[in-house]
């Protein structure tokens, strides 16, 4: 299979995997470092136990981003293909999860046409107003005055991404964008994008 990347459909799954070999290598080379070390100086008092210990830290870190990524879940197949299939020509993104200080939120699809932004949240547990306000605020520091929706209701989704389909043009108009240099390539909404996915895990 295909390694999904972040964005993707299967971002979760493949991620989830990434990051559990990574956290196994972690430890897994500190208890080495820990185990010889003590057999070579016939004790554990020794510099070599203190590297290994330090070498726990970044494998702590990233257990608890394992964990993290345990608890999310990429979307179903099923729905998935319907959803793909609406998309058209707009921009899209799939499997965002929206952090901050104090809330986090799962958007399981995002869509961009011109300055309208929407997307579809199946999680029960995800605020979709803190999660419109929150990313159409990372958007705007951006630069970007979007408006951003969140729809909870796949159906209504799906009639909004043929609704943006058919106005594409209209909603595109008129709007002005300057490249970046550094993203060679990427219009405007393929930045917007790229700030959405800066913002979520």
């Amino acid at each position: 299979m295909k390694k999904a990347r972040k964005g993707e459909w299967g971002y979760f799954a493949s991620e989830r995997k990434r990051r559990i070999i990574m956290t196994c290598a972690i430890f897994g080379i500190a208890f080495f470092i820990l185990i010889t070390s003590a057999l070579y100086f016939k004790t554990r008092r020794n510099i070599m136990t203190i590297v290994a210990m330090v070498a726990m830290i970044p494998g702590s870190m990233s257990l608890v981003s394992v964990i993290m990524f345990m608890m999310r879940k990429s979307l179903p197949e099923e729905e998935y293909r319907e959803l793909n299939s609406h998309v058209g020509n707009l921009t899209a993104a799939y499997e965002l999860y929206l952090t901050s200080q104090n809330q986090n939120a799962l958007v399981d699809c995002l869509v961009i046409c011109g300055n309208e932004v929407v997307g579809y949240i199946s999680d029960k547990k995800s605020d979709p107003r803190f999660a419109a306000d929150h990313l159409q605020k990372m958007l705007r520091a951006d630069g970007f005055k979007t408006s951003v929706h969140m729809l909870t209701d796949i159906r209504k989704f799906t009639e909004r991404m043929d609704s943006l389909n058919a106005h594409a043009d209209e909603l595109r108009s008129g709007l002005s964008f300057k490249p970046d240099p550094a993203y060679e390539g990427y219009g405007r909404e393929d930045m917007i994008r790229h700030c959405a996915l800066n913002v979520s895990l």
